[in-house]
């Protein structure tokens, strides 16, 4: 007799966009997500175009649902990097062995990744420290902590404004008075590749802008004595977030150590808390640089990695395939 599972299985498809990232949104009542609204819709919008890949939820993105109500999700960055995380509906359905065991199944066959050698497949999963079910099975699975985890900072939010030092020649403006190309020339400039590396940046940033949550007044630029883009921050929030998000920051190489990166996120903040009183902080990078300037670390995500051999049907070493 075949189990019956009490969960419904689905791939990943536009229209399931809403309910995904209305349980993103429920779950910053319970938890610090580890795949939060801005990584879901800077993944969403942006990575089509600047990583050159589309439709990768529609073949690696898992859906399980009971009844008609979305419960879990096993979801990546919309890239090939090997990397899974698991969104649950609630704290307790995140510790539901028969969901877990279905999601990990799903992780290792179809969110995985296969290295150059064509042989070793690999997933990353992503785990809250606090999710001891989720690592207590998946350990079991045959995943292995990495010794590495994600931390999350946040800059807290008070009563004071913080104090923004712009140095003389440079100034502020939103994204509703620059074109997209301004953001994608700082990101490369920041991050140091050159056009042929994301030759459709510009499309990209301009799709950015389409997110339900982009707000034009939190995209923030520094231009610098010739108008030109030399440093840039873009806030999201929503009012069921008690804390903002930065994604991305990017400042220019030869830009750097002047203070911009320190002035563009103190003014950010400063806007956030005009628009959103209720809102008592912004995340930030797992960096020294934040956590020199006020960030503080709120919660850690470990990694667990999975991987196997695989092997053409016809080589004998297949017989022996980890599973």
């Amino acid at each position: 007799m075949v189990d019956i599972m009490k969960y419904k299985f689905a791939f990943y498809t536009n229209n399931y966009f809403n309910q995904i990232e209305q349980m993103i949104l429920d779950s910053y009542s319970w938890e610090y997500p580890i795949f939060g609204l801005s990584r879901f819709e800077f993944s969403t919008f942006l990575h089509p175009y600047f990583i050159d890949m589309h439709n990768v939820w529609n073949r690696t993105c898992g859906l399980w649902f009971d009844g008609k109500k979305l419960v879990g999700c096993a979801i990546n960055e919309a890239n090939d990097e090997g990397d899974a995380f698991f969104l649950f509906d609630c704290q307790s359905r995140s510790e539901d062995k028969e969901l877990i065991e279905e999601m990990i199944f799903f992780a290792k066959t179809t969110m995985s990744t296969v290295s150059d050698d064509g042989i070793t497949r690999s997933v990353t999963l992503h785990i809250p420290q606090w999710n001891g079910t989720l690592k207590n099975i998946a350990e079991k699975s045959g995943f292995i902590n990495n010794n590495w985890d994600d931390k999350l900072l946040i800059l807290p939010f008070s009563d004071k404004d913080f104090q923004v030092k712009l140095p003389d020649g440079y100034v502020f403006v939103t994204g509703d008075e620059v074109p997209a190309f301004y953001a994608a020339n700082v990101h490369m400039a920041a991050f140091n590749y050159s056009i042929k590396s994301v030759k459709d940046g510009e499309k990209a940033f301009t799709d950015l802008c389409n997110a339900p949550h982009y707000n034009p007044k939190l995209s923030l630029y520094i231009l610098d004595s010739q108008k030109r883009p030399v440093a840039f921050a873009n806030i999201w929030h929503n009012e069921k977030m008690p804390y903002c998000e930065l994604e991305p920051l990017g400042v220019a190489w030869w830009e750097r150590r002047k203070g911009l990166a320190t002035a563009i996120l103190y003014e950010a903040a400063n806007r956030v808390k005009k628009l959103f009183p209720q809102c008592k902080g912004m995340t930030g990078g797992d960096q020294f640089f934040y956590k020199k300037i006020g960030f503080v670390e709120k919660a850690r995500c470990e990694q667990y990695k999975w991987q196997t051999e695989i092997y053409p049907s016809w080589d004998k070493r297949s017989e022996g395939m980890k599973k």
